[in-house]
């Protein structure tokens, strides 16, 4: 008895390396039921001393049923626009809006910087360099699943907010002795981060209401 509850518990764990073919949903619903299930089995063989030939059917079985399946579920995911197709149209809006940026805003912002406030000058580019800063961690931190929601635009904030206050201080401190700290620049960095933190913060909450409820 003891022995077939050891191969039963064997092949549980050997099984359960083998679902990570599937994807992380489908093994989050079904993977511990079906881990379980072919641990049953194993111990049903074992116990009607079937040997080794009959264990080894069954493991091919089970490996049939993954190769065929696993792509299946897969795929499925793809259709309903999740997974790979999901973070490849992120990239690509996050490309789209970088070369938009950088081919369009910029130029445009150079060719009519003199004629700007001072105050507007300074809170264009702080919106623009912020921005850049803020998506590329944002996008960093979602992509590889490192953290997500909320919590990945409290990191984004956090993130950009030291790069660009290392930026002033080391640009302040390899100015001459007497320069001082320009207070607008400040005030506009400072607003650019409030700024994209609320875009951010708006756009994942929205996008939570938009996901449904799991099924009991």
């Amino acid at each position: 008895m003891n022995r077939g509850k050891g191969d039963g518990s064997l092949s549980r764990r050997a099984y359960t390396l083998l679902l990570a073919a599937y994807p992380r949903e489908f093994r989050r619903e079904y993977g511990r039921e079906m881990a379980l299930v072919f641990a049953d089995r194993c111990r049903e063989q074992a116990r009607a001393g079937r040997g080794a030939k009959a264990l080894a059917r069954l493991w091919g079985e089970a490996l049939l049923d993954l190769l065929v399946s696993a792509p299946r579920e897969h795929m499925g995911r793809l259709r309903e626009g999740g997974g790979v197709m999901r973070t490849l149209r992120t990239v690509v809006l996050a490309l789209l809006a970088y070369a938009f940026t950088l081919l369009v805003v910029a130029p445009l912002y150079a060719r009519n910087i003199v004629n700007l406030p001072g105050f507007v000058n300074s809170l264009i580019d702080a919106l623009i360099s912020t921005g850049l800063i803020f998506n590329f961690v944002f996008l960093l931190l979602t992509l590889t699943r490192w953290l997500e929601g909320v919590r990945a635009v409290r990191a984004a904030l956090m993130a950009t907010a030291l790069v660009i206050g290392g930026l002033i201080t080391l640009i302040t401190a390899s100015s001459s002795p007497h320069a001082r700290l320009n207070l607008l620049i400040v005030i506009a960095q400072v607003f650019s981060l409030l700024f994209w933190f609320t875009v951010h913060l708006w756009w994942v909450l929205r996008k939570g209401r938009h996901v449904p409820p799991a099924a009991a």
